[in-house]
């Protein structure tokens, strides 16, 4: 059997900005709860999965997980590469889409053009190309045997544990890869829609409430559209700021 599927690293823990993954992006829906959602159906993916961490602190993301209903994961906190082998093992995944949970506006349709994309170049390692989607809105896939490749030699370093595909992204003449092209109009790598402070969490929420206002989908297209009206965007800047 060969299944694809989708893991969402998920904990609470932050330097920046504790329990980020967890704060409401609107109304009481969180911004983990709300990828989840949005996630929940992907095009040739077999599941969608959260890998969090063995902390108590992250029994939360636990708990929204069984609410969700959606299966989680639990494994060691900063050896991520080995959270995801778990997962590949206990789901008999063959390929694995790496998420992180901090972006939530992650797009179907795009992680599914990935996936289609990975099968047809019978690739080890996908991606967008470079540039062609905005910060927090970007795909990885990879095979579940390059991470146990990984996992196995002698020369992998806690960094390249922490990060998953860091060696690969620095390596890539070692595998099979490939990019994926978007459309120019997705071409914005200077919008970052991913949460790393209390200002990117303020810019998403402004995002989302600008979105459906103009009753438009919370996709990328839209949310690229929605950032080449300049005087929008300088508006939820402004009021960022003030």
């Amino acid at each position: 059997m060969t299944r694809t599927v989708a893991v969402i690293q998920a904990r609470t823990g932050s330097n920046r900005l504790p329990g980020k993954v967890l704060k409401p992006l609107h109304d009481d829906v969180s911004l983990l709860s709300y990828q989840c959602r949005q996630l929940r159906n992907i095009e040739g993916v077999d599941e969608l999965v959260i890998a969090t961490t063995t902390n108590p602190d992250d029994d939360t993301v636990v708990a929204l997980a069984e609410r969700e209903g959606i299966r989680v994961f639990r494994g060691s906190e900063e050896d991520v590469l080995s959270r995801f082998l778990l997962v590949a093992e206990q789901t008999v995944a063959k390929t694995i889409i790496r998420i992180t949970s901090d972006s939530p506006f992650r797009d179907p349709a795009v992680i599914a053009r990935c996936v289609a994309e990975h099968r047809q170049h019978q690739a080890e390692y996908t991606r967008p190309s470079a540039g062609h989607l905005p910060k927090g809105l970007r795909a990885e896939v990879v095979e579940t045997a390059v991470l146990r490749q990984l996992d196995e030699a002698a020369g992998t370093t806690a960094r390249d544990r922490e990060h998953v595909t860091v060696f690969i992204r620095e390596h890539l003449d070692r595998f099979r890869c490939h990019t994926v092209d978007f459309p120019e109009p997705l071409h914005r790598p200077d919008l970052d829609v991913s949460v790393d402070t209390i200002e990117g969490l303020a810019l998403v929420r402004a995002l989302h409430a600008a979105l459906v206002d103009r009753d438009w989908p919370v996709d990328t297209a839209h949310l690229c559209r929605l950032y080449d009206e300049t005087n929008v965007l300088k508006a939820i800047v402004t009021d960022l700021a003030s």
